[in-house]
């Protein structure tokens, strides 16, 4: 429209001028500079000519969307990149068509707060990659503007579907964080999905292409809890541990007294003994009711040979 407008105010003037040098020349005594004044104003009507040519033409860029509109009426057709051919007196809104990230990257983090099943307080941080559907892009002018207030509706829809999400699932289960980032994202996914005021099928804003639950934090007390619990679980399997070693040594020394009668020693030395004939063992233990005294057969044999 702005470029139409231009095109018929340069072509008006262009005719003022034209006139002009006309009558400039056409005088019983012509004026100078009439051919100078003719050339001005041919120019500026190939200028008016040429906006009013190219209004008619808009160009679409990659990873974007237009919407045509004029006089209060908006084209239900989006406009896909490219060069398009529109009426010279229509204006065109663009869309981008990329995805989107929320928070931006270098913003700071918002932290929701959100309520669990028992209407404990958390405070949630998530991310959200978000972008539109370049055919329901008519639909969404219509319905809610221009770039900020689509990003303004997301935003909320964010902190609804985060906030209806969490009061699904107790204290107890916040370590369960893919299965409430699920819910989250499907929370989200139906706060987006919005029904004309005019009239007609319900559409989507913008589609939901990830979640990301950064981070779940419950009260300071309810963390303090967790952690004396924690804690008491590992006294617990420590204790249990010290109980399982003690009883397995007792259960050990049990059958080992059992196993070592005065019986079952004598065997044993009896067994030595005869194992000693084939033996280069020379030192050899004699127990007896006075002690265990001990046997040099080396000297023993020594002592023999003199």
């Amino acid at each position: 429209m702005t470029r139409l407008v231009l095109g018929f105010v340069l072509l008006f003037v262009s005719l003022i001028i034209l006139a002009t040098a006309t009558g400039m020349k056409s005088g019983a005594s012509p004026r100078p500079g009439a051919a100078l004044t003719r050339l001005v104003g041919l120019a500026i009507m190939l200028l008016g000519v040429l906006a009013l040519s190219t209004s008619s033409f808009v160009v679409i860029d990659a990873g974007s969307v237009g919407v045509r509109h004029a006089f209060g009426k908006v084209d239900p057709a989006p406009l896909l990149p490219g060069v398009r051919f529109v009426t010279p007196w229509s204006e065109v809104e663009r869309f981008s068509t990329r995805e989107e990230q929320w928070p931006r990257s270098g913003e700071q983090a918002e932290r929701i707060p959100a309520l669990s099943s028992e209407q404990m307080g958390m405070n949630v941080d998530a991310a959200v990659r978000w972008q539109i559907d370049p055919q329901q892009a008519p639909r969404i002018y219509t319905e809610i503007g221009g770039h900020e207030q689509i990003e303004s509706v997301v935003q909320n829809a964010i902190r609804n579907g985060v906030r209806d999400g969490m009061s699904a699932f107790s204290i107890n289960q916040i370590a369960n964080r893919n299965m409430i980032a699920d819910r989250m994202k499907a929370e989200v996914d139906s706060a987006l999905e919005t029904q004309p005021r005019s009239g007609g099928p319900p559409f989507r804003i913008a589609e939901i292409t990830a979640f990301f639950l950064r981070d779940l934090q419950p009260p300071e007390q309810v963390i303090q809890a967790i952690n004396a619990k924690i804690a008491q679980e590992q006294q617990v399997e420590t204790e249990r541990h010290r109980v399982d070693v003690a009883r397995l040594q007792a259960e050990q020394q049990r059958l080992l007294n059992q196993t070592l009668t005065p019986e079952a020693l004598t065997k044993q030395y009896l067994e030595v003994l005869e194992g000693m004939k084939t033996s280069s063992n020379l030192v050899i233990l004699v127990p007896t009711e006075g002690g265990v005294p001990m046997l040099n057969l080396g000297d023993l044999r020594k002592n023999l040979a003199k």
